[in-house]
């Protein structure tokens, strides 16, 4: 697995001009950075909330958060740095590299981790300093590492009423069977046969129970997450009653570990199905 991005720049809207200047000379520069305006096709669309954790978490040499009284305020920079800190806890690397227009300070994020002050920094000697940083560097990505012992058990629930069954639900119970703590993320699921196309993996979202992952787990601490399963699921996956066809969850840590669950199969659902 490589790195996609060198570096990914997290920012208040607010301080967007500043940001850009910087983006664009590392882009000139041959640096692969994550900046949301040169990816906007292929932002469109996706789950965002996804998608970053994923960016930010996995596929990202360095995280340079742009620090302000904004970028405290905002919802999103708010969800980003916290991936962020949840990679840099598991893998006590350097992985963060704050840089700061004034003297904001970011709940989570230690004031003895070295930063750059750039109130009256140029964004041209910034980008200079980034490259720098970048070329004393090896780009050495976290290898996913795939757990042979498993600690998750996918299931079938249903919701009963006074009418009959309600709800059909897929539920994840994941277990942290490694004797220190780890933060878990979401888990994600394939299906032994492709529903379009090439496609065999996907991410339920009608969660019943809400979750707020990255979560970290002691060690044989749970969690379990229910997920709803809608019309269109039912549409898409009728074709494979009968065919032997299983569906499996995923776990990923912080860390690289990757978990898999029991296999189930798809007929067991349509069990339930009127």
């Amino acid at each position: 697995m490589e790195y996609k991005y060198q570096v990914a720049l997290s920012f208040a809207g607010e301080d967007r001009e500043y940001v850009e200047k910087v983006a664009l000379i590392l882009k000139e520069n041959k640096i692969s950075v994550f900046y949301d305006k040169f990816d906007e096709l292929d932002l469109w669309g996706k789950d965002l909330g996804i998608h970053f954790d994923y960016i930010y978490r996995r596929q990202s040499k360095y995280f340079i958060p742009f620090i302000s009284s904004f970028y405290k305020e905002k919802i999103w920079t708010n969800f980003e740095i916290r991936n962020a800190l949840a990679r840099s806890i598991e893998n006590k690397e350097e992985y963060i590299l704050p840089v700061k227009f004034d003297d904001t300070e970011l709940d989570g994020l230690r004031s003895t981790i070295g930063f750059i002050n750039i109130k009256n920094m140029q964004p041209e000697e910034l980008a200079d300093r980034i490259l720098k940083k970048l070329g004393s560097e090896v780009n050495i990505p976290i290898p996913e590492k795939e757990i042979s012992e498993s600690n998750i058990y996918l299931s079938i629930y249903i919701l009963v009423n006074s009418f009959g069954i309600s709800e059909i639900c897929i539920g994840v119970t994941v277990t942290n069977i490694i004797k220190e703590h780890r933060y878990f993320h979401a888990p994600y699921f394939t299906i032994s046969q492709p529903v379009i196309g090439s496609a065999d993996t996907f991410q339920l979202v009608e969660s019943i129970n809400h979750i707020e992952f990255p979560i970290k787990m002691e060690y044989g601490e749970q969690y379990q997450i229910k997920y709803k399963l809608v019309e269109g699921f039912f549409k898409q996956f009728e074709k494979f009653i009968g065919k032997g066809v299983t569906i499996t969850a995923y776990v990923t840590t912080t860390i690289g570990e990757k978990f898999s669950s029991n296999p189930m199969p798809v007929d067991d659902i349509f069990k339930f199905k009127k």
